[in-house]
Formats: C-alpha cells, structure tokens, sequence
C-alpha cells in the first residue's frame, strides 16, 4: 500500500515536470515525443538493515535517444514506523513549502552522512546505539531535461555507537560527593567511538540542586542511585541549548557563581554527535558531577621565586638570612586548577602592617592581573627585618597569602672582622678508613681535626686566631651571619651525606632539592665580605643536587640535561628552568660551581656512583683508582711566576702523606712497587674544565674582566695533578726498565685492569699516561674579586690537603692564608 501512493504521489509531481519538457520535430514535421531516461542504483551498503551513518551509493542510467547529463536525488528520513508519503514529497501540496527538494550531481556515486538519532537500536545490550531509517531515490536526467519518471529506490537503517560525555572537574570521587568552592567551573568531554575525529559536535548541560522529590538533600552515591531520576531527565527544560563541542579543553566549561555555602549540586552533561545521537547515561560522577560548596576548602597555590632565595610554594615562617645591599627580584605565579578555579586577582608588597587593609601603604600596586601585577620592582635593604607578602584571589574569593621574611645581616667593617673561621664540613668516618700501618682509620675526626689545629696562635698558626670561637663543626648550623665576622673562612668539605648540616639543612642548607635550587649565602659573602678557602675532595659536589646518575664531565653552559643510553637517563647538564613569566633560563650558569667558583666543567678521578660520557659501567670500572687516582701535586710554574712565590715557600711537588698512603712508599724502600694489587682507595678528587671522555659539547672557560685577573680568566690553575700511573712509570722509568708498562703486561692486560677509558699514549707506549695526569685539581677564581675587601681571588682544592705531606701541605695552606692578608706568627 505504501509502495502504490508513493507511485501516485510521484506520478503527480512528474506531471508538472513533463509539462514543461520540450519536444524533437522530425524533417517531415510530425512530432515525437522525447523518451524518458531510466535510473538503477548499482552499489549499496553491505547491510542495509544495519548500515552505518556514512553510507555509499553508485548508480548509473540510460535515455533510448540522447544521453544522460545528470542525476538527481533525495534522502528521506523515516520514522520509526518506516517510510510514509510524506516523506517522498518534494512540495507539500497544501501549503507549497519545499520539504524534500531534489539535489543535482553529475556523479555517479557518493557518500552520503545521515541521520541515526532515533535511541534504543534493537538488539543492543554491551554497546547502545542509536539508529533512523532512510530512503534514497535518484533518478537520471537526460539531455532535452526530461527525468526518469519512477526513480530507483532502495530503504536502509543507518546506525552509529552512541557517544559518550563526560562531566569533568579534577579528582572527582566515584565513592562520593566533590568538595567545590562557591563559585563552580564545570567542564566536560566526549569522545564519539565512531567517527573519523572522535569527539561529538555539539554539547548541553544541567546545573540542579541535589534535592529530592521529599525536599531532602541527595549526599552519597546510594542517593542518587534511588533518586537521581526524581532530579534529572533529559526532557527538563533547565537544560541549556545545544552548543557547538569546543575543540581546546579551555573553552568546555562553565561558571556558577556565588553558590550557597554547605549545599549540593548535580551538574550534567550530554553530548550529541554527528549523525545526531545523543548520549544516554546518567553515571554517577561520569556523566553526573555530584558536588558540596565548601567554602576556604580549596585555595590558589602560589609559586614565590627570586633568582637568589630559589623558588617555593609555602611561606617559609623563619626568616631567611641574606647579605646588604643584595638585589631582590621577586616574581611569582598562581594556580587554582586543581578545583577547576581560576585567578581572579593579585597583589604584592612590602612590610605590610596589615594584609586585609586594602588601603595599607605597602602595597606596591592596585588589584589585578597585569604584567605588573606578576613582578615586582627590584629593591635591596641595607640591614633589618623585611618581609615581602603576594595576595592572590581567585574566582570565588578565595585568598592565598605568600610571604617571605628576610633578616637583611649587613656587611661587617674589615677593621672590625675577626681574621679566620675554619669550618669542618667533612663527615667523620667511623670505619676503618685510610687505615695506616698499624690499622687506624686516619680519615677519622680524632686524626682529622687535630692535624687542622696548626692553624691555631702560636708559631706558624693565624694571628688571633681561637679555635674554640673560630671553628665550626659538620653538625653546627652555620649561617650568612656567622660569615660576615670574618675576613676568610676555610672550609674543608666532603661531600657524604645528610650529616653535612651546612649544606643538606632543610632550613640554611644551600643544596638543590628535587630539583629546586636553593639560596646559595656563600655568593654574597665572596663578593663584598670576605675570602674563601675551599678545600676537600668531592667538595664541590656538595653544591650540587644529590643524584645517582651524573654522567660525566658536567658542564654547566648548556641546555643539556641528561643522555638517553639504552633506556636509561643520565645528568650530564642541567637544562633549563622556566620563571614564573614563563620565560626559560640556562640552569647550569645559575649553579654554585658556575656563577661564584668560575668554573666550566667538573669531573671526578675514579667515582663509584658517577658514570663517564656515553657509558654504563660506574667510573672507577671505566678508570681505575690505581691508574688515575691522584698521587701527587705539581705547582703550576705559571701560576708560581705569576705570584712570585720563592723557592721552598710551596713545594714545586707535594706527594701524598706516607702515613696515609704507605703502601707505595714502603713498596719503593723494597723496590718492589707494582701498579695492580696495591689499595688506593683515593677515587674522588675533582678536577675542573678539562673533557677527557667522547663528550662532543664544548667546555668553554669563563672570562672574567682583565683588570683584575690574568689573562682576562676566571681561574687561574694553581696545582695540576700526577697520576699514580705517572708515577710508577717515572719510579720504573728511573730505574731503566723505560719500556715500562708494556714490559711486564699486554695492551689488553693494561685496559682491563687499568680500565678502558683510563690511559693516553705517551713515550711510545699506547698506554703511556693517565687521562688524569696533568689536569687542575686546585685554583684561583677571580669571579668575585672585584667587590672584595681586599680584591684577592678565592682559592679551590679539588683534594683533601690532609691527604698529602703533612707539613708540605701546611706551608702551602699558610701561603694561601698570607695572599688573603693575614698574618702568621713567627
């Protein structure tokens, strides 16, 4: 019956069209009417009962006396009852209006996108589907404009995955309600399974109060599971237009503003996609937010940096000690995504008598959130206790309040400085530890710190020095304040553990944490207060963060951060940081070692728990400690004409101490010195600016200006090593046996034990001299010279000088103490 009126209604509306049609006359003058073309549809999706929404159809024609130029077509949508009359209609007879109009194309086939936005496909139980039912006719047009009068027809079912919305709002509990502040930004997502792009084209959304049909409040999930359809349906006409699906997270989301405090909500939210069908769930904190208003739960997290204080998230409530007259740059940023908030507002400003008074003349500037609300203005202070506070706002009017307290400790007068502090920040070691002879731990505190007392009054010590006032111990807290009493402070340090209070202490420690790096009060004190005297082996890795894969050498000045070797990261640099205006800085120029020390590179003799440039076996495998460890010290003949140091005021050579190391030394009395098989436990000395490894990045040494250093440099080497290597072939050299060490092993024997990226050819050996050899464990750093007092470098030793010939190494001590200006006694 259906088919017969649709044929009825067709032949109608052809009659108009074959009206209109013109006519062939014949020579002879007779007409013939035109023949009508004749349509078939050729191709057709495999299954029409189950076609997806993107359906493809071909077709082609035929015309008896011309020939086909075109074909048209429509698409019916059905209802759920199939295809009616209706449908078919191209002008509705009563009114005229155009319901179905027919589309021209000159193809042969297309694919067509059509609806499937009826719910419930049948059959459907793990995967809904929505669904429509559609009809398409095309019919074939021919050169005079005639059209085929019964077009080809086919009716298929057009189906497509229902989408998926979800309600967003960060860490939405499944178990239960979501605390939110007063004002609420909700989001959402969707994802359509089915279509090319994935996500749905358009969204709507419902904010109600959770509340029942009884008046009660709906709080746990038990709730809405009983009653969620009393408060929800998709036929509420609270529900908000159809909106385009915003493409960028940013733009899904909307504010309520000003909610009632204690109340609860449900926000939802459904999705619709391109074929029409609409998402149909309701779950519980999925499509369903559940929420609470709680006010002051939730606050903006602000992020406080200054490029000397570090930066931090928390106000710090003890005051933190810093230098007269040093620079602060604050800058700061805030963050409320963690409820979904947003910035409204900030403000900063100094010492301020109250931060709730608007009108408090230490606010630098008005409410806001410009440029010049996110930085504030440099300033210093001379002396006294200053605090710097940040209010943050967000959108619903909660506030954080950032503050930092500074206890700005002035300068100290030189004529009124006491000479020397001396500071132990080496670890004392309870273990048997560079035992001598007899088996005592000489790298205990009880053989350590009595050696260091040299220093004390008396013939040869410092000139007012007192030990019991002077000296500080690894545990003590030592701060800026303590610094700035004395014209120098030594410093003896080893990098060990958490017991090195001076630099590892949560609250005046100066070592990156988690990569976090921390106000470093030695800085100011090397520039206007004093002189530094650095000495210890691994003590320049106290400055560094405590990480188990440095790959060495570290350079400083460069973006590098780490190096990918199979499947695991190593630090060779320290990349970048971004500021809080989301600018980004090299890290590595900003590190102690970099910025105060002038130093561009830092390496290790033969470390366990370090590795060398593109290997993964720790070093002291790739580099032995009996090969590379350092056995002596070379005063640098430059760095002694350049300071006219005379003969027997610093050794041109400093050997190690006998009593430490005795192996070698009681050895040579016998002549029996091997290489292999004697304990050198000395694998930490540091050396600076030297690649002795594959490492292609270049290390460039930092200038410094050349009114006030040599040669326009930052460092100035003063001792260069000896390898232990180096010398036992001098000690066999010396003895004739000059084919030494190939003499007594193979090449092959030599790396294995030696190490494989230990030894350099040299003297027509291919393993001739250790890498080691020859490189700066000790130095000048002018970087900070031109503030001081008394304008005289800084002094590093990569080495412990408690190591090497006792009295050797006080006289070089002594030398460095009378270069900074004080006096010992005769």
């Amino acid at each position: 019956m259906i088919r017969r009126n649709i044929a009825m209604v067709l032949a109608l509306a052809l009659v108009v069209v074959a009206a209109g049609c013109s006519v062939d006359t014949e020579l002879g003058g007779s007409k013939i009417p035109n023949a009508r073309p004749d349509t078939r549809i050729t191709g057709q999706p495999p299954t029409l009962l189950e076609a997806s929404f993107a359906v493809q159809f071909n077709w082609t024609g035929s015309d008896p006396d011309g020939r086909i130029v075109g074909y048209q077509w429509k698409i019916s949508d059905n209802g759920v009852d199939g295809i009616s009359p209706r449908d078919t209609l191209t002008v509705d007879p009563l009114t005229g209006a155009v319901l179905h109009p027919w589309n021209f194309t000159t193809a042969n086939d297309s694919t067509f996108l059509v609806l499937a936005d009826q719910s419930g496909f049948p059959g459907d139980t793990t995967s809904p589907r929505s669904f429509r039912s559609h009809t398409i006719f095309v019919r074939a047009m021919d050169d005079r404009g005639a059209v085929d009068p019964t077009p080809a027809m086919m009716s298929f079912t057009a189906t497509t995955l229902v989408p998926v919305a979800r309600a967003v709002y960060p860490n939405l509990n499944s178990q239960g309600f979501m605390n939110v502040p007063p004002t609420v930004n909700m989001s959402w997502s969707g994802r359509d399974p089915d279509f090319d792009l994935r996500v749905p084209t358009q969204a709507r959304f419902v904010w109600k109060p959770a509340i029942n049909d009884a008046g009660n409040a709906i709080r746990t999930r038990n709730e809405y599971n009983l009653y969620y359809d009393e408060v929800l349906s998709f036929d509420d006409p609270e529900w908000s237009d159809w909106i385009p699906y915003a493409p960028l997270d940013e733009d899904r989301r909307v504010a309520f503003d000003n909610q009632p405090n204690g109340e609860y909500f449900l926000f939802a939210v459904q999705v619709q996609d391109t074929a029409g069908a609409r998402s149909v769930g309701l779950g519980y904190q999925q499509e369903v937010a559940h929420v609470k208003i709680f006010a002051n739960f939730y606050r903006p997290i602000v992020t406080l940096s200054e490029p000397f204080l570090g930066t931090s998230q928390s106000t710090e409530t003890l005051p933190k000690e810093i230098a007269g007259g040093q620079p602060l740059n604050f800058s700061w940023s805030a963050s409320a995504e963690a409820y979904n908030g947003r910035i409204a507002s900030y403000r900063h400003g100094w010492d301020l008598i109250s931060v709730n008074d608007p009108n408090d003349p230490g606010w630098a500037v008005p409410p806001g959130t410009s440029e010049q609300n996110r930085f504030a203005e440099e300033r210093s202070f001379q002396e006294g206790l200053h605090t710097f506070t940040v209010r943050v706002v967000d959108d619903s009017g909660q506030v954080t309040v950032s503050t930092r307290t500074l206890r700005v400790v002035p300068f100290v007068d030189p004529a009124f400085q006491q000479n020397l502090m001396v500071i132990d920040a080496t670890v004392d070691r309870l273990v048997q530890n560079w035992p001598d002879q007899n088996g005592a731990p000489r790298n205990d505190e009880s053989y350590r710190n009595p050696w260091w007392r040299f220093l004390e009054a008396g013939t040869g010590g410092v000139e007012g020095l007192n030990w019991e006032r002077d000296w500080r111990d690894h545990t003590d807290e030592v701060k800026f304040s303590d610094l700035v009493g004395y014209k120098t402070v030594l410093c003896y340090a080893e990098f060990n553990d958490t017991a090195q209070r001076m630099f590892i202490d949560p609250d005046s420690g100066m070592r990156p944490i988690s990569g976090r790096d921390r106000y470093v009060w030695m800085t100011p004190y090397q520039q206007r207060g004093g002189n530094l005297f650095y000495v210890g082996q691994s003590s320049m890795e106290s400055y560094l963060e405590g990480l188990p894969n440095y790959m060495t050498p570290i350079v400083f000045n460069t973006r590098e951060e780490t190096f990918q070797l199979n499947g695991q990261s190593f630090v060779v640099g320290f990349g970048t940081n971004e500021r809080p205006d989301g600018t980004r800085v090299l890290r590595g120029p900003l590190q102690y070692p970099y910025s105060t020390a002038g130093i561009a590179a830092l390496d290790w003799t033969a470390p366990a728990t370090k590795y060398i440039y593109n290997r993964q076996n720790v070093t002291r495998f790739d580099r032995t400690p009996e090969c590379v460890g350092l056995k002596g010290l070379v005063l640098d003949p430059a760095f002694q004409e350049y300071h006219l140091i005379g003969p027997g005021v610093v050794a041109d050579t400093i050997w190690t101490e006998p009593q430490i190391d005795w192996h070698d030394y009681v050895d040579a009395a016998a002549d029996t010195m091997k290489l292999f098989g004697t304990a050198f436990p000395f694998n930490r000395d540091e050396f600076i600016d030297a690649n002795i490894t594959s490492r292609s990045t270049p290390i460039v040494p930092q200038e410094c200006d050349p009114d006030f250093s040599p040669n326009g440099l930052c460092v100035q080497p003063m001792f260069r090593g000896i390898a232990r290597f180096d010398y036992i072939r001098e000690y066999r050299w010396s003895r004739g046996e000059t084919d030494w060490p190939s003499s007594r092993w193979t090449d092959a024997e030599i790396a294995d034990d030696c190490g494989p990226l230990a030894l350099d050819p040299y003297g027509g050996q291919i393993y001739g001299t250790a890498k080691t050899n020859g490189r700066v464990f000790g130095y000048m750093s002018y970087k900070m010279i031109q503030d001081k007092p008394n304008q005289k470098a800084d002094v590093f030793w990569g080495f412990d000088p408690y190591r090497f010939d006792h009295e050797e190494s006080r006289k070089a001590i002594r030398w460095v103490l009378q270069y900074f200006g004080l006096q010992i006694n005769q």
